[in-house]
């Protein structure tokens, strides 16, 4: 038998705007959702780039956002 002691994903998103970028955080945190911003980037474009460390499906973060 196996457990999920604890569980995180790393994602990268690609957003078209600031807004679009602060609205998205902005509904993490509505929704409680444990998150890190690893690395944020304001292309040339304008568009941000993201690097995020997110909690997955509810589990545990053990050390993963510290």
């Amino acid at each position: 038998m196996k457990r999920v002691i604890s569980a995180c994903q790393e994602q990268t998103h690609q957003f078209e705007t600031e807004k679009d970028y602060q609205d998205y955080i902005v509904s993490l945190d509505r929704k409680r959702v444990k998150y890190k911003i690893v690395d944020k980037q304001t292309q040339s474009d304008n568009t941000v780039l993201v690097k995020m460390i997110k909690s997955y499906s509810n589990y545990p973060v053990a050390d993963y956002l510290k």
